[in-house]
């Protein structure tokens, strides 16, 4: 799961839905570290609305901790999604080969 001083969390479902956000969130915070976290979403290609809001809080709990959170490999639906919603400046992408 981790890679140097990065936290790595691989999603591997095809849909990312609020109550996986939240695992995800749980699984962070579980964790404690306060590392940068690489959430890599290469598997997925739809994800709820509700998914991206909660790992935006989740972005904005780390950052208040010292710690960052970025999405790897987002394509799909899930991508045209994040991209129709402007979500650059609030939760930051990591091209899947810089990860």
């Amino acid at each position: 799961m981790v890679a140097g001083s990065v936290w790595a969390v691989r999603f591997r479902d095809r849909h990312l839905s609020y109550g996986d956000a939240c695992a995800i969130a749980r699984r962070v915070f579980a964790d404690g570290s306060w590392r940068p976290v690489h959430i890599h979403l290469t598997e997925t290609t739809a994800t709820s609305t509700a998914a991206l809001a909660r790992l935006i809080l989740l972005r904005r709990e780390l950052l208040q901790r010292g710690g960052d959170l970025r999405l790897v490999g987002l394509r799909g639906r899930a991508r045209a999604l994040y991209e129709i919603s402007r979500l650059g400046n609030v939760l930051p992408l990591v091209p899947a080969g810089e990860a």
